[in-house]
């Protein structure tokens, strides 16, 4: 199927005078094609980008189609094409519609705005996602209207001409409805098109092949300027031609091991036999071509045998002679199973390659043979079973200790450097042993893993170098190191080491639970990120008005269970101002999640403190006064204060204020007292910002009778 290309346009047909005045602002344009089908010709366009393609989805567009031949007569053919409403495509195309439900959320949808992006909103990097994502959105959407000419129409990019009269030729104009000075765009046009019956041409392409695992083909073909096709097949010359695909099939990303760029499809399930393969492609307008050249392939027994089981070598020594008896067995015998070889290895001897100990296959039924082995160096045999198409199974290798069987020191010295990359240089000492083969480097993610093997065969040097993937969701990789002679002997591993995956990644913010306050502390509920990488989360504070947070606690991340952490804080008294809280996370590496939603707080603090005051009093004889005094103890906050009196007098209910003293006066005197009558008194501190003390002691005075 292939893309709309922009059309060059010329001043005959679209009046560039806007853009002559303005040569710096920059013009969307619209390419068209269009399809002769003797009775009618199809016409399809598209805008070059997102922009504009969402812009006129509103705006609409009109056709216009001009005849030469009839004395550059101007039709105009439709006026304000564009998408129908959502309710339309429900009416006229099927629930189970899948691209028509997807070109529905693409007109219709809402993408992602600059405030929602994992960049932060106003940025470079926030526009540029935005971007992204529109110009995919764009691509999907033009993808759609090529596959499908009925859902091209309904989403306002085709117009069938039904009035063209047979053998004339147009031209056809397709002119942007939106005004120039909200977005300029220049309209597209198609010159010279002839209204002849449509044949459609063979597809040309080579199409090659490859039997990539038993029973499974891939074919391939070169990249062009289609986008949808159809597989068929046949069995050799026989039967009729089978589309393999449900739905026109576009192709998926190409295998990155093939050199050229090519489609893939991938047939599975194939019995063994000669097939054949044909394609067919789709135009911008959902019209198929005929089919292309026949490819016949070959499909060949390629199942091996069941993997025969090597149970044990026995190793006598009868004189100078040295004889192995090996013993196996096989769990089943396939119908095209030939027999069994005794197969010898080692590097130096057989210089790559694997010995046959027998000169004829052993019989399928056989589970033991014995082979003389004088001569030869301590190395590994292995049990292969060959099927009557060559095809071959091989049971894993089993040592056989001819002579060395001392094992090589483990590699010591082990050590790694990482690149932020995910680069890692694997080092380590020479082992003393000469007779050392090679060098295996083991990997896993966990110490409790299986750690795998990761280095190719005949690693001789002492320095390997891996890629580990820096997205990974853990915090180290690990890795060990172990030696192997050339008679097949290992060293024990050597120690793990932990590698620390480069994540430079900021992880992501902390979020609050739930949140309580009272007089004496506010309280808040935090989750954390459950990602590996994460090492410790800053709990932080700030009043309102201030520029510069106060760190008050901080977590490690890996003291946490489900990854919710509790903090409690006793903050200092400030009245009527607002406290905040967030969180900062911060990574293994030093990323940081930036600060978490803010929580603001009004604390009050507590209202009422307990102090020691001790109140005196006694009566003055000599001028009739009751005397006050008191003794404060220490007093724990840091605020202008006086203190307060109060006097319960005989016959009343309750204390009354009194009056006020001074901090620097705790003294009081009382002439209101009169013979005869008795008062009660307490003090207690008020603060000039309303906060107070708990009260002083009660002391009552009674004034004798005058004599």
């Amino acid at each position: 199927m292939g893309a709309l290309m922009p059309l060059a346009l010329t001043a005959q047909t679209i009046d560039t005078s806007v853009e002559a005045q303005t040569p710096d602002r920059h013009w969307y344009k619209i390419s068209v094609l269009t399809r002769a089908m003797g009775d009618s010709v199809m016409v399809r366009w598209a805008p070059d980008e997102f922009v504009p393609w969402k812009y006129l989805n509103g705006y609409g567009y009109e056709v216009v189609r001009v005849c030469r031949e009839q004395d550059f007569r101007i039709d105009t053919l439709a006026t304000n094409v564009h998408p129908i409403s959502r309710r339309e495509f429900m009416s006229r195309f099927a629930a189970n519609d899948s691209l028509a439900a997807a070109a529905v959320q693409l007109i219709f949808g809402k993408g992602t705005s600059l405030d929602q992006t994992q960049s932060a909103p106003g940025t470079a990097g926030s526009i540029l996602e935005v971007r992204e994502e529109q110009q995919t959105l764009y691509s999907f959407a033009m993808l759609i209207a090529e596959m499908r000419p009925d859902i091209a129409q309904a989403m306002g990019l085709m117009f069938i001409d039904r009035t063209a009269q047979s053998g004339v030729t147009y031209d056809y104009i397709v002119n942007p409805l939106v005004p120039d000075s909200i977005l300029p765009v220049q309209g597209g046009i198609h010159f010279d098109v002839k209204n002849t019956p449509y044949i459609p041409d063979s597809y040309t392409t080579e199409i090659t092949d490859s039997v990539i695992a038993p029973n499974n083909v891939q074919i391939y073909w070169p990249h062009d300027k289609h986008t949808v096709y159809d597989i068929e097949r046949r069995d050799n010359g026989t039967g009729s031609w089978r589309v393999l695909n449900e739905r026109p099939y576009l192709p998926s990303q190409v295998n990155p091991a093939l050199e050229a760029d090519l489609n893939v499809y991938n047939d599975e399930g194939l019995a063994i036999g000669t097939y054949e393969y044909r394609l067919r492609a789709y135009d911008a307008f959902g019209l198929r071509s005929n089919p292309s050249a026949v490819h016949r392939v070959e499909v060949r027994d390629l199942v091996p045998p069941a993997i025969p089981v090597l149970d044990r070598i026995e190793i006598e020594r009868p004189g100078n002679a040295v004889i192995a008896r090996i013993i196996w067995h096989k769990d089943s015998l396939e119908a095209d199973f030939e027999g069994f070889a005794p197969l010898y290895y080692h590097e130096q001897v057989t210089l790559g390659q694997w010995l046959p100990l027998t000169d004829t296959l052993l019989s399928p039924t056989d589970t033991m043979c014995v082979v003389n082995v004088t001569g030869l160096s301590t190395g590994t045999i292995a049990i292969a079973a060959y099927d009557t198409a060559h095809n071959v199974a091989m049971s894993v290798p089993m040592p056989i200790r001819i002579s060395d069987v001392k094992a090589p020191e483990t590699p010591q010295n082990f050590r790694a450097l990482v690149s932020p990359t995910g680069l890692v240089s694997l080092r380590w000492s020479p082992s003393p042993d000469k007779d050392v083969r090679q060098y295996e480097i083991y990997k896993a993610n966990a110490l409790d893993h299986q750690f795998i093997r990761i280095t190719p065969v005949d690693l001789r040097d002492t320095l390997y170098f891996d890629t580990i993937n820096i997205n990974l969701n853990q915090r180290y990789v690990y890795y060990k190191v172990k030696a192997s002679d050339w008679s097949g002997n290992d060293s024990q591993m050597s120690e793990a080491i932990a590698v620390p995956i480069p994540d430079f990644t900021p992880p992501m913010t902390c979020r609050v639970d739930s949140v309580s306050m009272d007089d004496e502390a506010i309280r808040i509920w935090w989750i954390g990120s459950n990602e590996a990488t994460v090492k410790q989360h800053r709990l932080l504070r700030k009043l309102k008005g201030e520029d510069h947070w106060t760190l008050i606690a901080t977590i490690d991340a890996d003291s946490l269970q489900d990854n919710t952490f509790y903090m409690e804080d006793r903050p200092p008294y400030e009245q009527d101002r607002r406290y905040y809280y967030a969180v900062e996370t911060i990574s293994h590496m030093g990323a940081s999640s930036g600060l978490s939603m803010q929580q603001s707080f009004l604390f009050r603090g507590p209202q009422v403190f307990e102090v020691p005051i001790k109140l005196y009093a006694g009566y003055e004889q000599r001028d009739g006064s009751v005397r006050l005094g008191w003794d404060v103890g220490q007093i724990p906050i840091d605020a202008d204060y006086y203190y307060c009196i109060y006097r319960k007098a005989k016959g009343k209910e309750g204390f009354r204020y009194v009056t006020s003293a001074a901090k620097d006066e705790p003294t009081y005197f009382d002439y209101t007292i009169r013979p005869g009558e008795t008062a009660e008194y307490y003090v207690k501190i008020k603060f000039r910002d309303g906060r107070e003390t708990s009260r002083s002691n009660t002391a009552i005075v009674t004034i004798p009778e005058k004599k």
